[in-house]
């Protein structure tokens, strides 16, 4: 972060002094660091295989792969009727029913899947939590009452 540009931060151009913006820019900039150690960046062609196990194996990136995982999703790739069953299930159903065919392709394919179902789950949690707390819910109902009413609602969302 540039310490002079603060459009993004309108409120923060205003009201900080020099030091202020110096000392946010520290901080912002140490972060960006520490988070680099913690979440390093991912190469995501390597999960192109994931999102489309039917592309062409040629230019897919199998560094990382074992043979008999390379020899399922050779196996995998070739197979329509997977193909077809792939255009109708969501991405995560969808490695889930080949898992007895597919059993190591297919487990590689759902750890990797899994990292964001999880957060998503954890994310919406704390929606769900932060709704109930919200001052526009301050109603005679108890939370478990809040809680039943909030889950018909996300089951009418999907």
């Amino acid at each position: 972060m540039k310490v002079d540009d603060l459009d993004m931060f309108p409120s923060v151009r205003k009201t900080c002094s020099t030091e202020m913006i110096l000392i946010i820019s520290a901080h912002l900039t140490c972060l960006e660091n520490r988070i680099q150690e913690y979440f390093p960046s991912i190469s995501f062609e390597e999960f192109d295989w994931i999102r489309n196990p039917f592309l062409d194996l040629s230019v897919t990136n199998l560094s990382n792969f074992h043979l008999c995982e390379e020899e399922e999703l050779a196996s995998l790739s070739s197979d329509r009727g997977l193909k077809l069953k792939y255009a109708q299930l969501p991405l995560d159903a969808f490695w889930i029913s080949v898992m007895e065919e597919y059993p190591t392709l297919s487990k590689k394919a759902i750890k990797v899947l899994l990292q964001f179902s999880t957060s998503y789950l954890c994310e919406l949690g704390f929606s769900y939590l932060s709704h109930i707390k919200n001052k526009k819910c301050e109603r005679l109902k108890n939370r478990e009452e809040e809680l039943v009413s909030l889950r018909f609602v996300h089951k009418l969302q999907q």
